[in-house]
């Protein structure tokens, strides 16, 4: 992987707690963690939370990969591919969830 995807800005590079879930995560999907596993680790109380701080790390630039796969996990991105199909996916859920909301949004206006 290139040191462009590193995903620490260089500003942090010694900050070993900037980023604590893509610190431990393993790279490849076929290593993917569960997310009970990792809240358990890193002391989060609750799943929620664990989400709480990927979501958080992702919007500061950490990629940060999914699956739903053999049980899901997070994992950090071994190729391109694995990039692009969680892109796919998302692309695919957000598609989703705009088809509902323009149905509910439609049933208000009446």
């Amino acid at each position: 992987m290139s040191e462009k995807r590193r995903n620490i800005p260089p500003t942090a590079a010694d900050q070993t707690n900037y980023f604590p879930v893509q610190r431990i995560l393993p790279c490849g999907q076929e290593r993917a963690v569960n997310s009970q596993y990792l809240a358990d680790i890193l002391g989060f109380d609750s799943i929620r939370s664990l989400q709480k701080e990927i979501e958080k790390e992702r919007k500061a630039g950490a990629v940060i990969l999914s699956t739903c796969d053999n049980g899901g996990g997070y994992f950090l991105p071994a190729n391109d591919g694995e990039i692009r199909q969680f892109i796919r996916t998302l692309e695919n859920r957000a598609k989703n969830t705009l088809a509902a909301l323009w149905s509910a949004q439609k049933y208000l206006d009446g």
